[in-house]
């Protein structure tokens, strides 16, 4: 299967993969490239770490890829084997064969990947619609996951806001470097340069991609009895500053129905602190995985 397919043209392909690469080329640590086939196609993965350490998951948001993990890898690679890879169905490098439909097969795409990789289980760190497919997982199959980490989670405990999700589409529909750039700069509460590698990867996604590789799922907000399912180690990492959702209700729901979970603010974070405020979420992150 060749990249190309999930592209209009070869050459939006070629153009998309170079924006791809300079963003990748901005990761601190030596990474390795990995392609894994299962039944809902080849998954695409960015490797970094020693193979003897404890293996890490990196799931990215809607609409971008495993490069946005750039201030995070390095940290974390230090403790864990990090796997950062390309969701299927969403701008990456990874190449869909059969469509995702179901919350079983949004799990089952996963489990494939760790059965590929002789992956018992791991730990999830997900980020926005990755905070989503994390939890889905954990709910589906709470033995394949250690630890869970959300990263500002969509549509996990509540709905995500009306404003940000129609300033979301409009970047998608009317798919100008303007455009994208004010979607992308209210996510973030630093300023964006025109030039930004981020923005220029999303906006060579969205022009040359094909429609149908952005199709998946609705996401549902979990129920209460799913969620009070949730017995393994959690933490919900929230920017200060989010846009996405209501943040106060978002975490009163959080902790209402998954009384054990750990819960923090990031300062001045927004929709995308993990990058904005990468020192305090790696910080975080890693005393929370070190504490047990």
């Amino acid at each position: 299967m060749s990249m190309d397919s999930t592209f209009k043209t070869p050459e939006g392909a070629e153009l998309y993969r170079a924006a791809y690469n300079a963003m990748l080329a901005r990761w601190p640590v030596p990474s390795q490239s990995l392609d894994v086939t299962t039944s809902f196609g080849v998954i695409h993965l960015n490797v970094a770490g020693d193979s003897a350490l404890p293996p890490l998951f990196l799931i990215h948001g809607f609409a971008v890829s495993s490069t946005q993990w750039y201030p995070n890898v390095g940290p974390l690679s230090r403790h864990f084997r990090v796997y950062a890879l390309d969701v299927i169905n969403q701008m990456g490098l990874s190449v869909s064969t059969r469509q995702i439909k179901t919350r079983q097969d949004c799990a089952n795409w996963l489990i494939e990947l760790l059965d590929a990789l002789k992956i018992d289980h791991s730990t999830f760190v997900g980020h926005s619609y990755g905070g989503w497919l994390s939890t889905n997982l954990a709910l589906i199959a709470p033995q394949r996951v250690d630890h869970l980490v959300l990263l500002s989670p969509a549509s996990v405990f509540t709905s995500l806001a009306m404003p940000f999700m129609l300033s979301f589409l409009s970047a998608f529909f009317i798919p100008t470097r303007p455009m994208i750039y004010r979607f992308m700069q209210q996510t973030t509460t630093t300023r964006l340069a025109r030039g930004e590698l981020f923005v220029e990867q999303l906006v060579m996604g969205i022009k040359h991609l094909k429609p149908q590789q952005m199709a998946g799922p609705v996401l549902t907000v979990f129920k209460d009895d799913e969620l009070r399912q949730i017995k393994i180690p959690t933490l919900l990492l929230i920017g200060a500053r989010e846009v996405a959702f209501n943040v106060d209700r978002t975490i009163a729901r959080a902790r209402r129905v998954i009384p054990h979970i750990e819960v923090e603010l990031i300062p001045g974070g927004g929709h995308l602190f993990p990058t904005d405020q990468s020192d305090a979420t790696n910080e975080r992150i890693l005393k929370f995985l070190k504490s047990g």
